[in-house]
């Protein structure tokens, strides 16, 4: 099966063992996401992801300072995978949906002519 990523912008919860923030998914596949957050994660860190009954298990595995906060990204543990059945976070748009950049490079520079 092919491996289909969403974008989306969805606030959800992460917890860990000392502590919990809220923060913006942003991407969302069947093994994992990217999230936005104020609070910075180091990588290894074992995290629950939750969005009302929706409940997801992983780990950090990259987290980048940006100057609005940190983008984080979180691999989903084998007995959590993320499923569009089981979450439909808000605002979801398939990347395969999007047209190809070839496709608008080419309609921008026929308008431009």
């Amino acid at each position: 099966m092919p491996h289909v990523r969403y974008l989306c912008s969805h606030l959800v919860k992460i917890s860990w063992d000392n502590g919990a923030t809220i923060a913006n998914l942003e991407e969302i596949d069947a093994e994992g996401a990217w999230l936005e957050s104020e609070v910075g994660l180091s990588p290894e860190t074992v995290v629950e992801l939750r969005s009302g009954s929706a409940y997801f298990e992983g780990k950090i595995t990259k987290a980048e300072e940006h100057e609005f906060g940190w983008r984080i990204c979180l691999q989903f543990s084998p007995l959590t995978p993320w499923s569009i059945e089981r979450f439909r976070p808000e605002h979801l748009l398939e990347l395969t949906s999007l047209p190809e950049v070839s496709s608008i490079k080419a309609a921008t520079t026929k308008s431009a002519t």
